[in-house]
C-alpha cells in the first residue's frame, strides 16, 4: 500500500482529500502546513509521493517543493490551488513537478493523476531498490583489477583496458578533474606484465620546474646549490614497473623535450650528469586539460603528444556514469571505517540525493561526501540526507519561488500570442538554461529533463 502525504491549510479540504485517497487504499499522513509536512517527510521514509496546496501561509506549495526536492529528490510532487495562473503553472512545470490541479477538482481527475503519480513513484522505489542491490555486489561481479565500472559509459573504458593492458604501450588517459585518472592508471598496472614491480607516480604540477626536473631524471652531487650526493630520480625508481605522470599538461615545454628523448632512446641524463643511464619503465600519462589545444596553442609538443597518446582512453565524467554512484559510495564507507565496526546502509533519500546530484567535482568529491558523512552521523546505522553537506541539498533546488524573485522578472504572454506558441517559447527557453547549466553536455540534460536525448535533439529543432 503507497503512502502519500497531504498537506493544505484549510481543515475541511484536508479531512476531504484524506477520506477521498483512504477509500482508494492509500495510507494517509496529513499536515497543515509546510514545515509539519517537512517534519513528517523526515520522520517517514515510507512517504511515496505529496499532494500540497499551492497558496499557504508562511510556505506556499512551490516553497514546499523546493525544500523536498532537497530530501527527496525524484518524489512525485502534485499542486492542487484555486488560483490558477499561467505564470504559476510555467513555475510549477519548470521545477518538475508532477502536475497541477485545479480547485474546484473533479474527482475522478484528481484520483487519475495520484494513481499516474502513484506508478511514477512504485517505479522509482524498483529502481531505486536496484540501483542498491547492485551496489552490493560483488567486486567480482562490477569491478575491473578493483576499479568500480558498472555504467554503460564504462564498458569502452574496461574493453580499452583490458585489451591494453597486456601490452608494453604508453597509455593517455584524458578525464575532468577527480574522475579517478590515477585509478585507471593503477588498474593497467596491476593488470599488465608489470604488475611485480614499482609503481611511481608523479604530479607534474605540484612541483615548480628545476625541482620537477630534478625529481624526475635525478642529478649528480654539486648540480646545483644543496646537491650534496648523488640522487637517483624517479624515472630510474620506476624501473622494470610503471611511472605515471599526472597532469601531463602542466610539464614546462623545456622538459618535455627531455621526457621524449626518454620514451625514444629509453635513456635518461641526470642533471649535472654527463652519462646516459638505461631506463626501462612502461609510461602512463594522465591530463585534465585537451593536449590537442595545447598542442595548436604551442605550449605542448606535438611530437611528445603522439608519442603519448598511442593509446587514449577517455574517462567520462560522475555525471555520465550515474550507475556506479552507490556502489562507489559504498565502497568510501567501507574504506572510510575503521576495520570491525559495522556499516552504516544508505537510507533511500540519501541515495536519490547522491544520484541525483552533478558531482562536478566527480568521484573525489563523492569520496569527500561520504567522509564528511560518516562524521556527521554520530554513530547513526544509516546515512540520512541530514549527514550530507549542506551544499548538495541547495544545489538540487532547482525551483526558485515566485515570492524569490525579483520584481518585474516575472514575464507574461503577448496579447496577440496564442497559449500553446507561448508555452512553446518557454520551453525553449527553459531547455536552454538546462543546457548552459549542463555546460551544454546534451546527455546530462536529457537525465535532468528526464527525457531521451532524442527528444531533446528534437524538440531543440523545433
Amino acid at each position: 500500500m503507497s503512502t502519500v502525504l497531504i498537506v493544505d491549510d484549510e481543515a475541511r479540504i484536508l479531512m476531504l482529500l484524506e477520506s477521498l485517497l483512504k477509500s482508494a487504499k492509500f495510507d494517509v499522513l496529513p499536515a497543515k502546513d509546510g514545515p509539519s509536512a517537512l517534519q513528517t517527510l523526515d520522520e517517514h521514509a515510507e512517504i511515496d509521493f505529496v499532494l500540497t496546496d499551492l497558496r499557504m501561509p508562511g510556505m506556499d506549495g512551490l516553497e514546499l517543493f523546493a525544500e523536498i526536492r532537497k530530501r527527496r529528490p525524484g518524489m512525485p510532487v502534485i499542486l492542487l490551488t484555486a488560483y490558477a495562473s499561467l505564470e504559476t503553472a510555467l513555475d510549477a512545470m519548470r521545477g518538475g513537478i508532477f502536475d497541477y490541479i485545479t480547485k474546484p477538482f473533479k474527482v475522478n481527475e484528481l484520483m487519475a493523476t495520484i494513481r499516474a503519480a502513484d506508478r511514477q513513484a512504485q517505479s522509482r522505489k524498483i529502481q531505486l531498490v536496484e540501483a542498491l542491490d547492485a551496489a552490493e555486489a560483488t567486486p567480482e561481479a562490477s569491478a575491473l583489477g578493483g576499479m568500480i565500472a558498472t555504467a554503460p559509459t564504462m564498458q569502452p573504458v574496461c574493453e580499452t583496458l583490458r585489451k591494453v593492458a597486456p601490452h608494453d604501450i604508453t597509455v593517455l588517459i584524458n578525464g575532468e578533474s577527480g574522475t579517478g585518472k590515477e585509478v585507471v592508471a593503477r588498474t593497467l598496472h596491476a593488470l599488465g606484465p608489470r604488475a611485480k614491480g614499482p609503481w611511481v607516480a608523479v604530479n607534474c604540477a605540484a612541483l615548480p620546474e628545476p625541482l620537477l626536473e630534478s625529481e624526475l631524471f635525478g642529478h649528480m652531487k654539486g648540480a646545483f646549490t644543496g646537491a650534496t650526493a648523488d640522487k637517483k630520480g624517479l624515472v630510474e625508481a620506476a624501473n622494470g614497473g610503471t611511472l605515471f605522470l599526472d597532469e601531463i599538461s602542466s610539464m614546462p615545454l623545456s622538459l618535455q623535450g627531455k621526457l621524449l628523448r626518454c620514451l625514444q632512446e629509453r635513456e635518461i641524463r641526470r642533471v649535472g650528469g654527463l652519462q646516459d643511464i638505461p631506463v626501462n619503465v612502461r609510461l602512463v600519462a594522465a591530463s585534465n586539460a585537451d593536449l590537442e589545444q595545447l598542442v595548436a596553442a604551442g605550449t605542448f609538443r606535438a611530437d611528445l603528444y603522439y608519442r603519448l597518446a598511442v593509446v587514449s582512453v577517455n574517462l567520462p565524467p560522475l555525471r555520465q556514469r550515474r550507475e556506479d554512484i552507490l556502489p562507489l559510495a559504498k565502497h568510501f564507507i567501507d574504506t572510510g571505517l575503521p576495520k570491525g565496526l559495522p556499516r552504516p546502509a544508505l537510507s533511500n533519500g540519501t541515495a536519490e540525493i547522491l544520484t541525483h546530484y552533478t558531482w562536478p567535482g566527480n568521484v573525489r568529491e563523492l569520496e569527500n561526501v561520504i567522509t564528511h558523512a560518516l562524521a556527521f552521523r554520530e554513530g547513526s546505522e544509516v546515512i540520512l540526507p541530514a549527514h550530507l553537506p549542506s551544499k548538495l541539498a541547495a544545489a538540487l533546488s532547482v525551483i526558485q519561488p515566485p515570492s524569490a524573485q525579483a520584481p518585474g522578472t516575472a514575464s507574461t504572454p503577448p496579447a496577440d500570442e496564442s497559449l500553446k506558441g507561448y508555452l512553446r517559447q518557454k520551453e525553449r527557453e527553459y531547455l536552454r538554461q538546462i543546457l548552459d547549466r549542463c555546460n551544454g553536455d546534451k546527455t546530462e540534460a536529457a537525465h535532468i529533463l528526464q527525457v531521451s536525448v532524442a527528444t531533446l535533439y528534437r524538440k531543440l529543432s523545433e
